[in-house]
């Protein structure tokens, strides 16, 4: 059995490995062909390093690489000059952006036995495409590999991501004037930053983010996973003693999803390795980094879930690092948090989290972001989760309190009702329930629907009020009626908080007798 290519981001060592390489080389096949300056973008963890490798090698004239490829015979093999700017290894956190560029030039241009005398990285970087075109007599090609990861990881400190990008687009200006001596341009990155000279300077770089010829690009589709790991899927359908068919329900349930034009979907690639290598059901992509300015920007939409929201293509290009708060969506989904459901018309998608892994991973930190001791969430969950499926409100109500007794007194939110809702509505979320808040009905609308195996739980919030009061509008609205004809135990929950000793006062709940309804 092949192994699989995790970690590894680089096409030689995949191929001379023995590993499994996911052959997409019928997608570069027309990029390549012609000359041409391309721009994609997708989330980290994506397979972009790798993308960028198999260009090089492309480009290097290396088709014993490529034997039993797509692209194998289809291309005049030709070694061009190749500059591969990897951002990932270029130094700024520790001195500045701009001398990181220069040791990374320097270091390129002592490679090929050129020597640079310049001074400035603009300077550097076109000195250095100059002496390879006049070198090797041939035009050279430009990868650039997650080109935004200086802005990127100073996005909470706006003012540092600007000087970021500034640096950047001094840097890219000198491609501009270039054009002539090179042959193929291709960056990657996670976001596309307005006011980057890159794309307003280049006006013939193509933007493939949203190209639906390229929507599976990167990331496999479910015709790739059955296809390329049927072996692994083997083996884990029988330690789980599993129909194959239940297996990939649920592998497709954690990490399928992603998409760029509301048509295919893909996995996400360091999810589904990671899970076709441990075979555990767990937060693989997300748990390589949380977000925690964006949390926090997130817990200031209160209830909001991120289902079906409009997202216009133009938001795109209005994306600046100085405003990020104005362009959140616009954040989540370069970022990967959300991604297209449906084309709704050519200039607007609705976008919702791509899967379980994600949706269920973001509500937990935004929980975590306003409690105390992260780690007695997991046994929190746990209380919650086995209260409800015991139908156990003592219990239930025991584990809210101490939820929120671990929230700093410090934070104070004007809407403390909408506050509290948020809290609660976040914390079953995590509980991996189906959870319908603000339920619409003819009547009204519900706070909170739970739905577990053998009840069905209808839950009114009061705040400083009364559980009586909960209840007899829950009775007087009939709120459980549009869920009377499920097999399921309906409980009325009445749940009144305190804001001054910030906990559960009191809890009511009432059976429904359904056959005297």
């Amino acid at each position: 059995m092949k192994k699989l290519s995790l970690p590894l981001n680089d096409f030689a060592d995949v191929i001379t490995g023995n590993r499994i390489y996911v052959d997409k080389t019928m997608f570069l096949l027309p990029l390549i062909e012609q000359k041409g300056f391309y721009f994609l973008s997708r989330p980290r963890r994506f397979g972009k390093s790798l993308l960028l490798s198999t260009f090089k090698y492309i480009f290097q004239g290396r088709k014993e690489l490529f034997a039993g490829l797509y692209i194998e015979d289809k291309i005049e093999w030709k070694a061009y000059p190749v500059i591969h700017l990897d951002f990932l290894n270029i130094s700024y956190k520790d001195t500045t952006l701009a001398e990181g560029l220069k040791y990374y030039l320097r270091k390129e241009a002592k490679k090929e036995n050129i020597t640079l005398e310049s001074d400035s990285p603009r300077d550097l970087f076109s000195d250095l495409i100059t002496a390879l075109k006049a070198k090797y007599q041939q035009n050279v090609v430009i990868l650039i590999d997650e080109y935004d990861k200086s802005i990127v990881d100073y996005i909470d400190e706006p003012a540092q991501a600007a000087i970021n990008r500034d640096t950047l687009k001094n840097f890219f200006g000198t491609l501009k004037g270039l054009t002539a001596d090179l042959q193929f341009i291709f960056l990657t990155g996670v976001s596309k930053f307005s006011k980057v000279s890159l794309f307003s300077d280049l006006n013939n770089l193509m933007d493939l983010t949203l190209d639906k010829n390229y929507a599976t690009l990167l990331g496999y589709t479910q015709s790739e996973v059955e296809t390329y790991f049927v072996d692994y899927l083997e083996k884990h359908r029988l330690e789980k003693n599993i129909s194959l068919h239940e297996l990939l329900a649920e592998i497709k349930r954690w990490y399928n999803g992603y998409s760029w034009n509301g048509v295919d979907t893909v996995y996400n690639p360091y999810s589904i390795l990671n899970f076709l290598y441990s075979g555990e059901f767990l937060n693989h992509w997300f748990s390589t980094g949380t977000p925690t300015m964006v949390v926090k920007m997130l817990n200031k939409q209160y209830l909001k879930d991120f289902k079906n929201v409009p997202f216009g293509i133009s938001e795109l290009d209005r994306y600046d690092i100085t405003q990020i708060e104005k362009h959140l969506v616009s954040l989540l989904f370069q970022t990967g948090y959300l991604t297209i459901t449906k084309k709704v018309d050519d200039q607007t998608f609705l976008l919702n989290y791509p899967n379980q892994e994600v949706r269920d991973a973001f509500n937990y930190f935004r929980v975590a972001e306003y409690i105390e001791g992260v780690t007695s969430l997991d046994e929190l969950k746990y209380n919650l989760k086995t209260s409800l499926f015991e139908s156990n409100m003592d219990l239930f109500v025991e584990n809210l309190t101490i939820l929120f007794a671990q929230i700093p007194y410090q934070i104070v939110i004007s809407n403390r009702e909408a506050y509290y809702q948020l809290i609660i509505y976040l914390t079953l979320k995590i509980l991996g329930l189906e959870i319908i808040a603000e339920d619409n009905t003819n009547k009204g609308r519900i706070d909170a629907v739970i739905f577990v195996p053998n009840y069905i739980y209808i839950i009114e919030f009061k705040f400083s009020s009364s559980t009586k009061q909960a209840l007899l509008q829950i009775k007087d609205k009939k709120y459980y009626e549009k869920y009377l004809a499920d097999h399921r135990q309906i409980c009325l929950v009445g749940m009144n908080f305190d804001y001054e000793n910030r906990t559960v006062v009191e809890c009511v709940m009432e059976r429904v007798e359904k056959q005297r309804m």
